[in-house]
């Protein structure tokens, strides 16, 4: 077990935000937080552990990390047909900083059942801020994208996504959501098909992504729509020190 700085999360909380990764069973927690509380003095420190890891899950909660989400992580091999045949709506890649403006709009404030912002421990502005910096991430990195969906009519962006290119033909899809004020109109099928289209074309042919088990739409969306399928089932755990 070993503590890992989370470089966004710290930067909007003004203080360090840290992830635990590798957790067995028989790690000696108490060595490990008072390891990390001495170089960071943290203010949030959260952990995923697989489902089946039921001991470890145990320890940490016996250590003061209390539940907060379940996430499912979902494989998809791309489909060779379209999920919509033909749709008015245009998908393009965001390249000016005019483009991004409008996505950071909708990253800020789409998202409502997040681990952030169900956690009515934290403040309200940390969720939306959150995914704006990770949208900004991907926008500069090299092996991420950032596209948008805008309406034929008016040029509005009504959607986004992003995702990162790894290797071997297989890409991990990030973020996604739809202009709050576009939301009943359907556009997550729309928004989703047009970017496993776009994949497809790039020659990409196998995806993954992960979603909150509460998260309902989401699910119906990737796994009943897209046609994601459930491959592990994780519990994340968070401790806050005041």
């Amino acid at each position: 077990m070993h503590a890992v700085p989370l470089t966004i999360e710290s930067a909007i909380w003004g203080r360090k935000v840290l992830a635990l990764e590798d957790c067995l069973p028989g790690d000696d927690f108490a060595a490990v937080e008072t390891e990390y509380l001495r170089a960071f003095q943290p203010v949030y420190v959260s952990c995923k552990v697989p489902l089946a890891c039921y001991h470890v899950i145990h320890a940490l909660e016996c250590w003061g990390f209390h539940f907060i989400e379940c996430q499912f992580r979902c494989a998809l091999k791309i489909p060779a047909r379209d999920l919509l045949a033909a749709f008015p709506y245009r998908f393009e890649e965001v390249k000016t900083p005019e483009a991004l403006q409008t996505v950071l709009e909708i990253a800020g404030e789409t998202f409502t059942a997040d681990r952030y912002s169900i956690d009515t421990q934290l403040p309200a502005h940390l969720s939306g801020e959150r995914y704006r910096q990770y949208v900004m991430q991907s926008y500069a990195a090299q092996d991420e994208g950032v596209y948008r969906l805008l309406d034929p009519d008016s040029g509005e962006t009504v959607a986004f996504k992003t995702h990162r290119y790894l290797a071997n033909g297989e890409v991990l899809l990030l973020l996604g959501g739809v202009h709050p004020g576009y939301k009943s109109l359907g556009l997550g099928p729309v928004n989703a098909a047009a970017e496993v289209r776009l994949l497809r074309e790039k020659g990409y042919r196998k995806a993954f992504t992960h979603i909150s088990a509460a998260n309902a739409p989401v699910i119906n969306l990737d796994i009943g729509f897209v046609g994601f399928k459930v491959v592990e089932a994780s519990v994340v755990l968070r401790k806050i020190y005041p």
